[in-house]
C-alpha cells in the first residue's frame, strides 16, 4: 500500500470512532448551556404574559437545576482551561 492511503486510512478510522463521541459532547454542551441560560428568560416571557404560578415554577426549576447541576457542567466544561494550550 501507497503511504499516502495508510494515512488516509488511519484517518479514517479515527474519524469513525471520534465523531460520534464529539457530537454527543457537542449535544452535552448545548443542553448545559440551554438549561442554564435559557429558563430566566422564559420565566420573563411568561410572567409578562400573566402565567405567574409557570413562571414560578420554571425559575424553582432552575434554581434547583443550579444548586444540583455542578457534577454535569463541570462534566462539561473540564476540559476548557486547557483549551488553550
Amino acid at each position: 500500500m501507497n503511504e499516502h492511503v495508510k494515512a488516509l486510512w488511519a484517518l479514517c478510522w479515527r474519524m469513525i470512532a471520534f465523531v460520534p463521541i464529539g457530537l454527543l459532547g457537542i449535544l452535552a454542551l448545548i443542553v448545559v448551556v440551554g438549561l442554564t441560560a435559557l429558563p430566566p428568560l422564559y420565566a420573563i416571557i411568561v410572567f409578562i404574559n400573566g402565567r405567574y404560578l409557570w413562571g414560578a415554577a420554571v425559575l424553582v426549576l432552575w434554581l434547583v437545576w443550579l444548586r444540583f447541576g455542578g457534577r454535569a457542567r463541570r462534566f462539561v466544561f473540564e476540559g476548557f482551561e486547557h483549551g488553550s494550550l
